[in-house]
């Protein structure tokens, strides 16, 4: 019996956006996930990274799921990692971030 497993890396945003999967080599939005860490660069002090459960860029308060911050200059890595099942985003996620250049979600999508 082979073991599957559905935990994957989202493509990698260098800006606000909606974050995507690759299916068949394409990058495809995704719908509902469990978010199970985040990974981040910043560009200077103070990276920031909003994650809403939205499937565009309204950037809805009430829709906020995910909120993290660090780095003290440019090009400080940072891994947020969610316990348990993760955070689960049902409609989609669209990423905003400041001063940030790199990110990326791992979880089940």
């Amino acid at each position: 019996m082979s073991i599957t497993s559905k935990v994957r890396q989202s493509v990698v945003l260098t800006a606000d956006g909606q974050v995507q999967k690759l299916v068949n080599g394409a990058a495809t939005n995704i719908g509902s996930a469990n978010i199970l860490s985040v990974f981040a660069q910043s560009t200077a002090a103070d990276g920031e990274v909003k994650l809403y459960n939205e499937a565009d860029a309204s950037k809805t308060a009430a829709k906020l799921i995910f909120h993290g911050k660090f780095g003290t200059a440019d090009n400080h890595v940072h891994e947020f990692k969610i316990p348990a099942a993760g955070i689960y985003a049902s409609d989609g996620i669209y990423a905003d971030v400041t001063n940030v250049d790199f990110l990326y979600i791992i979880g089940t999508f």
